[in-house]
């Protein structure tokens, strides 16, 4: 004898044949939903490429810790040999812990590289300074953005930090005045008379001036004969204010003007590859 259904389970299976949720076939008969496919995770972005150490041609910064027992001790330096050792080892533990090279470079003693953040330059091998000859090998033996251990030279304790080169090619019009860095004993004016004569220049050549005349025409450095014009030079090799305005300026832009130990400059960037 067949059980006929109870009330409540004959609501339920009414309920479920009725339920508009389900798609229906043709046929009127409701069909499962495919599943959806998930959707693919996105692809990792690729890593920066990382710059092939020149075999030619390196960056690099430095700090030094100089002593009294150097052939050639700098100015107010009276600390030991061990005393210095100790100190570079020091440094070389805060770089290690991430304090930034440019900043502890104001402890170097090495004057020349201190007023540039550390900065040595980006030279060639074959025209590596002599005073520098003791860190040569160290340098290139480096990858690009390592640094050394303590190194032992005749300019002191150093640490050598290799980076990636960088170079912009500019153009400038020098202005210099009485008592600047490299300026002849003819020089007379000024460095308010300088400057306001970089600003009047800058103003002629934002008016449409071509600026390698104007160059050749006022220009008071060697660049002047060749319409300012510099070269494509990578970082370290300029003075800090001239370097931080020149790698700002997007190609083609016009510098405001820029003082450096050597006078006023007006600078345009040049297209990157010329």
């Amino acid at each position: 004898m067949r059980r006929s259904l109870t009330p409540l389970l004959a609501l339920a299976l009414a309920l479920a044949c009725s339920s508009g949720d389900a798609p229906k076939t043709d046929a009127g008969k409701a069909e499962a939903e495919p599943a959806k496919a998930a959707d693919p995770a996105p692809e990792a972005a690729p890593p920066a490429p990382v710059q092939a150490a020149d075999p030619n041609e390196a960056c690099a910064k430095i700090l030094v810790v100089a002593h009294s027992e150097l052939a050639e001790v700098p100015e107010g330096v009276t600390r030991d040999k061990a005393a210095a050792r100790e100190r570079a080892d020091a440094l070389l533990a805060r770089l290690k812990k991430g304090e930034g090279f440019a900043e502890l470079a104001a402890e170097s003693d090495d004057a020349k590289t201190k007023a540039k953040r550390g900065a040595m330059g980006t030279i060639m091998r074959d025209a590596w300074p002599e005073r520098f000859a003791a860190i040569l090998e160290p340098t290139f033996a480096l990858g690009i953005g390592d640094r050394s251990e303590v190194l032992d030279t005749p300019l002191g304790f150093a640490i050598v930090e290799r980076c990636p080169i960088d170079k912009v090619h500019t153009r400038h019009i020098l202005i210099r005045y009485a008592g600047a860095k490299n300026a002849d004993e003819d020089v007379k004016r000024s460095r308010d008379e300088a400057r306001g004569l970089a600003t009047e220049i800058r103003g002629e050549i934002a008016g449409g001036k071509d600026f390698a005349e104007v160059a050749r025409e006022k220009g008071e450095d060697g660049t002047a004969e060749r319409g300012g014009d510099l070269g494509p030079v990578g970082r370290g090799m300029f003075a800090v204010a001239y370097e931080d305005a020149a790698w700002a300026l997007a190609p083609g832009a016009l510098s405001e003007v820029v003082e450096t130990d050597f006078g006023f400059h007006v600078i345009q960037r040049m297209a990157d590859g010329t």
